[in-house]
């Protein structure tokens, strides 16, 4: 029992991007310089080339920085590493053309936030990320793009994180590895989180020098970090 392959998936924390070193670019538009620092979270999961046995399972228990999940949790029947690699990056790409989607539907939305509805081009936009793939940047990418857009200060000179999938009319989805995400911001030294609503319950880990917000839309992040959360 102790060497036979298991369907589990192990877990850790990844690591924390911060979104305006050259990721986010802005071209022929005019843009604001971001005031303080936005970071994209990611976790490391165990290939799904490679089934784990049971002394690794037992490990990664007794770890505080990693969690076992039931590899159905990460992986379809039938995954692969190479085709996990490509619907990853598929589903990265699909979630930056929403985040952008539902940045400009915002400040359209919002001209307190100083940007006239003709400025708003979204060929204007684009993004760079080499270290990690799927949906779970969406919040953090619509995010960056007000803050670089908007003449309002959002940020504040803080050091946000943050994890969520975005919709083109701004709600906020659940993501895989909450607590592995808020451990790798907090080790990162954010001092403030933004959690998807549908994954409140299970966040268990509570950091005494990082506060954790938690979200439903697009919207609810946005006055949570201007109203100083």
């Amino acid at each position: 029992a102790l060497v036979a392959p298991l369907p589990f998936a192990i877990v850790m924390p990844g690591a924390s991007q911060n979104i305006f070193k050259k990721i986010i670019t802005i071209k022929n538009q005019k843009s604001y310089p971001a005031n303080g620092r936005l970071d994209l979270m990611s976790i490391l999961v165990t290939n799904p080339d490679n089934w784990i046995v049971g002394p690794q399972v037992i490990y990664s228990w007794l770890r505080s920085d990693q969690a076992v999940y039931p590899r159905a949790a990460f992986y379809p029947p039938g995954t692969t590493n190479r085709s996990e690699k490509k619907a990853a990056k598929k589903d990265m790409t699909s979630s930056q053309s929403r985040a952008i989607q539902a940045a400009l539907t915002f400040l359209k939305d919002n001209p307190d936030y100083g940007v006239a509805r003709d400025q708003l081009v979204e060929k204007n936009i684009s993004f760079d990320v080499k270290r990690t793939g799927g949906p779970s940047g969406g919040m953090v990418f619509a995010i960056g793009v007000i803050e670089l857009l908007g003449a309002r200060d959002i940020l504040k000179g803080r050091h946000i994180a943050g994890t969520g999938t975005i919709t083109v009319d701004g709600r906020v989805g659940p993501i895989g590895g909450i607590n592995e995400k808020i451990r790798a911001a907090h080790k990162a030294g954010a001092e403030l989180f933004l959690a998807p609503q549908a994954n409140g319950d299970e966040i268990t880990i509570f950091p005494k020098t990082m506060k954790i917000v938690i979200v439903a839309t697009l919207k609810d992040a946005l006055d949570a970090l201007s109203q100083g959360a």
